[in-house]
């Protein structure tokens, strides 16, 4: 009766957020943030699977602040602990090359709130995309990536070579190779990123690519993660917080004049035509009800000139059922993602990891 209930009446997370606001660990800032998006259009876009992670998330926050965030919250995202599946390990470059030399002490070393078996997966796979990054031109990025923001929130890490290493930095790195290499030719001065998660990508490219202008497109909590994540990445930047922006021509000025910015899914409809030149969506979309991946293609063709995304070949978005949807497939090759038929598809590609996912490249004609 219960599952019937919430298909009925599926959990929103305004209904948590009423209940921690005002704690010790919800900043004004978070409070602000969060408040706003709840009474905004962008609210009635989050799906029933980021509502029940997002309570999770909030209720992490409240509890141990956003200094636990790696340790609390990163599970939720892009940080493995499991690795039961054969098909994630097709691509990885270092289980069929020269064998690699393993630490008994790192490779058993307890992360925080992990067990031993999720802290010893962790650990393994770090080992593996070490060795896989190592064999490509990416790999002397690594030391631009600040152990202040990638290990600084509680973060689970080993050591390899002297040098700390998580699997945030390896994975972020695979992503700026094969957003960078698909679009060598293309003169990129603004990147709008949709579903940042905790800005590891946009830290990534922005220490790689400098001079670039960048824009993130998120909800709460994950916008006032990477928002004060990249603070602390880059103090001598602008960085600026637009969510209360909502005049079109005041939104482009703020963003002109800011190196990096911060906005809600709704203020896409407010950017001008070919306003960046890559637009992208790393390990999100499929996390989505249709309509609302369909509304960011549409967005996107319009004030975009490239769209970079990464998704599973096929899954099922969790907890998306109701009494009159039994299931929410997601399949690439099925034709579920909405992508305008004027697109040219110039990478499609399987990620190192996990390898089921797929990495895609598009330029809009537009």
């Amino acid at each position: 009766m219960k599952k019937y209930f919430y298909r009925l009446f599926p959990k929103k997370f305004d209904k948590i957020w009423n209940k921690i606001r005002n704690t010790e660990n919800i900043d004004s800032t978070l409070r602000h943030i969060t408040d706003t998006f709840i009474s905004s259009e962008s609210y009635k876009k989050v799906s029933n699977y980021w509502h029940i992670r997002n309570i999770k998330s909030f209720e992490a926050l409240a509890e141990f602040g956003i200094n636990k965030y790696g340790s609390t919250i990163a599970p939720y995202y892009f940080t493995f602990t499991s690795l039961y599946h054969d098909e994630w390990f097709n691509n990885v470059p270092s289980l069929k090359g020269k064998p690699f030399t393993i630490d008994s002490k790192e490779l058993f070393k307890k992360q925080k709130n992990f067990s031993l078996r999720e802290s010893i997966s962790y650990n393994y796979l770090c080992y593996l995309l070490f060795y896989s990054l190592k064999e490509t031109p990416y790999y002397k990025y690594l030391e631009k990536l600040n152990d202040k923001t990638y290990l600084g929130f509680d973060d689970p890490y080993i050591s390899i070579d002297n040098i700390n290493i998580s699997t945030d930095k390896l994975a972020s790195l695979f992503d700026c190779e094969k957003i960078l290499d698909t679009f060598e030719g293309v003169k990129i001065n603004k990147i709008l990123e949709i579903g940042a998660g905790s800005g590891r990508t946009s830290e990534a490219l922005l220490s790689i690519k400098k001079d670039t202008k960048y824009i993130i497109c998120d909800i709460p909590p994950a916008i006032y993660i990477s928002y004060k994540r990249l603070k602390i990445a880059f103090p001598n930047k602008k960085i600026s917080l637009l969510i209360d922006v909502n005049n079109k021509t005041q939104l482009k000025k703020n963003i002109e004049e800011s190196d990096i910015s911060f906005i809600f899914p709704d203020h896409l409809k407010l950017l001008d035509k070919n306003f960046v030149e890559l637009t992208m969506a790393i390990d999100c979309l499929h996390e989505m009800d249709k309509p609302t991946i369909k509304y960011y293609f549409e967005q996107a063709d319009s004030f975009s000139k490239n769209f970079y995304f990464s998704v599973w070949e096929k899954t099922e978005v969790p907890y998306s059922k109701n009494i009159f949807k039994k299931e929410n497939i997601l399949s690439y090759y099925s034709g579920d993602y909405d992508i305008p038929k004027s697109w040219k598809n110039v990478l499609t590609k399987n990620l190192v990891f996990p390898s089921n996912q797929i990495a895609l490249g598009y330029k809009i004609n537009n």
